[in-house]
């Protein structure tokens, strides 16, 4: 048929955050690694676990579950952080961001369209994109990458970010 397109599959990273699935489309998951060790500057707020390298890169870490509301923040626990899985993203403005989830189940294509969810059952700032259903009838709620940090939290990120640099420059200059 002339002009029909046929439906573009997309595979979706499958992780658990609290007792519910939830899904990222998997090109804004660059990878899922293990937590490496953090540097938590002073004044971070509550989400932000910390800060690692990645060669010649910062990479913050964030609590996913905390930032979007579904579990309380608490001190973080290094011994429970080492089995919570990190999933790498690029959430735009050349940052990089880690968001540690509870667990990542699996990466599956996704077989239908996305379904909307009842409007009281959208929480703020529009994260949540809605359903889907996956390859062999596992169901997922799927995250709008792109919502997951607003502006101002980007902006905040990035002020943490170079006043860490600052101040490893100024020790890595002091050891010259």
């Amino acid at each position: 048929m002339e002009g029909s397109k046929a439906p573009v599959s997309v595979a979706v990273v499958i992780f658990r955050l609290v007792d519910t699935c939830y899904g990222l489309p998997a090109p804004a998951v660059r990878e899922c690694m293990p937590m490496p060790a953090l540097v938590r500057p002073a004044g971070t707020p509550a989400p932000v676990l910390g800060f690692f390298r990645l060669g010649a890169e910062r990479v913050v870490v964030i609590d996913l579950a905390v930032l979007l509301g579904l579990r309380a923040w608490s001190a973080p626990d290094d011994d429970a952080m080492l089995y919570r899985p990190l999933l790498l993203c690029d959430p735009g403005a050349g940052m990089k961001v880690a968001f540690m989830v509870d667990s990542v189940l699996d990466v599956r294509q996704r077989t239908g369209a996305v379904m909307a969810l009842p409007a009281d059952g959208m929480p703020a700032g529009g994260w949540l994109a809605g359903e889907v259903e996956l390859a062999g009838g596992m169901t997922a709620l799927l995250m709008d990458p792109d919502r997951l940090l607003m502006e101002r939290e980007r902006q905040r990120i990035e002020a943490l970010a170079l006043d860490a640099a600052l101040r490893d420059a100024m020790w890595e200059s002091a050891d010259g």
